[in-house]
């Protein structure tokens, strides 16, 4: 294991098919876990449900908090096989220098860039931990981070601040909009349809609903945070009716939202629709609905002046960016570990047939991340 390649590293990870869900990320964790104790890395195998882990190694540990390096193992499923053209999703390829596979962007090629620099710096002497963590469910249901986490395997005492290397063509990444989430039910009354008089069309309430959606859209347009522009909040799912000759009485919305910092939280979006609701019943008697369920997600918000994102810049020579969509790196950094997105590949490659990551990537990111390591723990 120890002569192997970046690029061969990221093969045998896209190897193990971790699709789901219902992922398996067991294999690839064994794999992973093998790879670091081959090294001499002290690893831990955290069984998280039947056939799921998470891998959790250190480096210098006890030697005061330093970095942690973060990624997941599962991977979204490839979807009809019929699409792929260059290899099947399990079957990793490398061609005109990209290397193709599911999970070659996102984000088992980053994960081989972790194991790579891990692989060239094992050997020195570390005045700082190096913690190098890989998670199960982030892409397929279960978030297990929150297990690392909650249970202590990464705390403030093994890190200062994280980097998570999801595909980012290597830009920093130090803010990203939270994710929400809501379920609305709007009541009606059902009657014939030949007389619609005689009932209430959940439907068409649901429709004055959504057009004070839009206005609440255009109302949080005036707040813009400056990489992320503003929160938004969108319909993407209505369920209404039940029979073509039935006045429906119920339809569900299902609505998800994208925070920015001013905005999180789920009081804030139960205000917004709680307001909705309120206004509809002022000027309709007939208007009913009931908020079934809201979830939000904090935003990352990673200052601009903080360390490692001055690492990552004297690095790489770049100004930070924003991102709409969400990682892990929040978890870490309420956790009290800043952490920020850096990594290899295009996002837009992920969830694609044919995903790629280009070889040229991976050996940028093994350089990028092999420097931080040097800066922050050696």
């Amino acid at each position: 294991m120890s002569q192997m390649t970046v690029t061969e590293i990221a093969k045998k990870l896209i190897s193990f098919d971790t699709s789901g869900p219902p992922a398996r990320e067991l294999p690839a964790a064994r794999w992973i876990k093998d790879f670091l104790e081959d090294l001499g890395v002290d690893a831990e195998l955290q069984l998280v449900e039947p056939e799921r882990a998470n891998v959790v190694g250190k480096i210098g540990q006890g030697r005061g908090p330093g970095l942690v390096l973060s990624g997941h193992m599962d991977v979204v499923p490839p979807g009809d096989p019929a699409l792929w053209k260059v290899t099947t999703p399990f079957e990793p390829v490398v061609k005109e220098g990209r290397l193709y596979g599911r999970g070659a962007c996102d984000m088992k090629g980053p994960d081989a860039c972790i194991l790579e620099a891990v692989k060239e710096l094992v050997k020195e002497d570390y005045r700082r931990q190096l913690s190098v963590v890989f998670t199960a469910g982030e892409d397929t249901g279960g978030w297990y981070v929150t297990r690392v986490l909650d249970e202590g395997k990464i705390t403030t005492l093994d890190a200062m601040y994280g980097v998570i290397p999801e595909p980012s063509m290597m830009r920093i990444i130090r803010a990203h909009k939270g994710s929400g989430s809501a379920r609305v039910m709007i009541r009606g009354r059902a009657a014939h349809s030949s007389r619609p008089e005689k009932g209430v069309n959940a439907i068409m309430k649901a429709v004055g609903f959504l057009e004070e959606l839009r206005e609440l859209q255009r109302s949080l347009r005036r707040t813009r945070h400056p990489l992320l522009g503003p929160s938004t909040i969108e319909c993407t799912i209505i369920q209404g009716g039940f029979k073509t000759n039935i006045i429906p009485d119920q339809c569900t919305l299902t609505l998800n939202a994208r925070l920015i910092t001013e905005h999180q939280g789920d009081e804030t979006v139960r205000g917004w629709l709680e307001a909705i609701i309120y206004k509809m019943r002022e000027t309709d008697d007939e208007f009913e609905a009931e908020i079934l369920s809201i979830s939000a997600n904090q935003p990352l918000d990673v200052p601009e002046d903080s360390e490692i994102v001055s690492i990552l810049r004297k690095i790489l020579r770049t100004k930070p960016i924003g991102a709409p969509y969400f990682t892990e790196a929040v978890d870490y950094t309420r956790k009290g570990i800043p952490t920020v997105i850096c990594g290899p590949g295009d996002i837009d490659q992920a969830h694609t047939p044919d995903e790629y990551i280009a070889l040229e990537q991976l050996e940028l990111g093994v350089k990028t991340l092999r420097e931080t390591i040097k800066r922050v723990c050696l």
